[in-house]
């Protein structure tokens, strides 16, 4: 879809080729050095006019528009139009024409406006009469120079004049003019329109300007670049509890600029969802193609992932969660564990009908000719092969890793720990912080003792050493780096040269 394009026209937005061929800018009335005679005083000399005002002078010139019109050329917002004018479908200059008893009338920019919009229309075929308005401030008294006359007035041009489509693209040029109408502009246009907004950034190059050359621009870019700041205290502010999605849909439009300097941070916060959904490996997958993290090896690494997640569930105090997290990360490692350590014996089971045939269900089935290894195991089996669950994934892993019998931490799990979860399972209703804790042990009466005991518990299956959740979560490296790298991050923002 083509673009309108919004652009206010200043006193400098237009250039006169004088008889010697050199362009000057009509606008421009300052002195030269002091001495040297000025470029809006050059224009006049040479059209043989006297004791001029800049409003007169366009005038004139746009009276005598087919005499001057080979020689009038946009000096800010003319290589924007010649470089984009097929993507441009509806244009709207914004010109200034106050009332007879305002001072800066004589400044007024309506009828350099108007000589803009008959050059855009002589010269690019699809932007015609009906399709390139103007719009006037000042007539109604409204002062350009006045930050909150000016957000109104615009507030009211965007919602009653400015005609756009959905989804249809909105740039904006807002260098002519003063400041305040600028910066009214960027702010109710930002807050109607949000990401939808891209500007032009104009840098005058009066070199190029002498040989009738309009000044280089920069962009399109995001409009919201000049929110940067405010959108990174607000993303950090997201992470800071762990709310990867609404993260990454905040800065999802600076992502989509071409040129973005965000390097891996768009991947490393999809990765980052992905471990919030409890998606591990994909999370893994992700990760370490876009930063370079800890190798692991195998499976039960997830454990420790499991685990944190609990973590940073009660530090949002969705205590459900935590908990539900916290007994998964120590019973989903013993499945891993057993069907990794006993691939001959251990095997996942299926469904054999219905809807899920042939998908994995929640529990393994365990050979009873693992009782040749562990003879103490025969009693549980009634059959060739059960599931292993309950007081016989308890006994395996007694026999296998001896450590973990004699455990307080895995004595917890599999008593009070599992009588919490079952019973919580079953019932509507939450539970109290103190209440995950005390699920884990009497003893346990703290966040950092109850995070330590289901360290510990994993530690004695995995054989690692590892002496915080934090520590072994790969996640945590990927979360301090994310929280780095977007706190380093700057946009550049063009109008306060950043």
């Amino acid at each position: 879809m083509k673009s309108v394009l919004i652009a206010t026209i200043g006193t400098r937005d237009l250039m006169f080729q004088i008889a010697s061929g050199e362009w000057f800018n009509i606008g421009d009335d300052r002195m030269q050095n002091g001495e040297i005679i000025g470029e809006q005083a050059e224009v006049i000399s040479d059209l043989g006019l006297h004791n001029i005002s800049f409003r007169d002078l366009t005038k004139y010139l746009l009276d005598n528009i087919d005499t001057y019109i080979d020689r009038l050329e946009p000096a800010i917002t003319g290589n924007i139009f010649n470089k984009n004018a097929s993507e441009i479908e509806k244009v709207y200059l914004i010109a200034t024409d106050q009332k007879p008893e305002v001072k800066q009338r004589e400044k007024d920019t309506l009828y350099t406006t108007e000589i803009i919009k008959k050059w855009i229309i002589r010269k690019f075929q699809n932007l015609n009469n009906d399709n390139t308005s103007i719009l006037y401030v000042g007539q109604d008294g409204t002062n350009p120079s006045d930050f909150e006359q000016m957000f109104n007035w615009w507030r009211k041009t965007w919602r009653n004049e400015i005609h756009i489509q959905p989804h249809q693209p909105i740039w904006v040029c807002v260098k002519g003019g003063v400041g305040q109408t600028s910066e009214a502009a960027r702010v109710s246009g930002l807050s109607f329109y949000g990401d939808r907004i891209l500007f032009f950034e104009v840098q005058q190059n009066t070199s190029a300007n002498r040989q009738g050359i309009p000044s280089d621009y920069k962009g399109p870019f995001l409009g919201t670049n000049y929110l940067w700041d405010r959108t990174q205290k607000q993303a950090l502010k997201l992470l800071e509890s762990y709310d990867y999605t609404e993260a990454y849909d905040l800065l999802q439009p600076y992502f989509q600029q071409s040129g973005s300097k965000f390097g891996a941070i768009p991947n490393l916060l999809k990765a980052g969802k992905l471990w919030n959904q409890g998606q591990f490996e994909k999370f893994l997958s992700l990760a370490k193609s876009s930063t370079q993290i800890s190798s692991v090896e195998g499976r039960l690494w997830m454990a420790y992932e499991q685990a944190y997640l609990s973590v940073i569930r009660l530090e949002q105090m969705n205590t459900t969660e935590a908990m539900l997290h916290s007994y998964r990360s120590v019973e989903g490692l013993l499945y891993l564990w057993a069907a990794d350590s006993f691939p001959d014996y251990v095997k996942q089971e299926k469904y054999k009908e219905g809807k899920n045939k042939g998908k994995d269900k929640g529990w393994l089935l365990i050979k009873k000719s693992i009782s040749q290894k562990y003879s103490s195991l025969e009693d549980h089996f009634n059959g060739e092969e059960t599931e292993l669950r309950g007081k016989l994934l308890q006994d395996l892993l007694s026999f296998a890793i001896p450590e973990t019998a004699n455990s307080i931490d895995f004595q917890a799990f599999w008593e009070s720990a599992r009588n919490t979860r079952n019973t919580f399972s079953h019932r509507l209703g939450g539970l109290a912080e103190q209440d995950v804790f005390t699920a884990w042990g009497k003893d346990i009466t703290d966040s950092q003792q109850w995070q330590k005991r289901i360290l510990n518990c994993i530690n004695l299956v995995t054989r690692k050493s590892f002496t915080t959740l934090y520590k072994a979560s790969l996640f945590a490296q990927i979360h301090k780096q994310v929280l780095e790298a977007i706190e380093k991050q700057e946009i550049i923002n063009y109008d306060n040269n950043k």
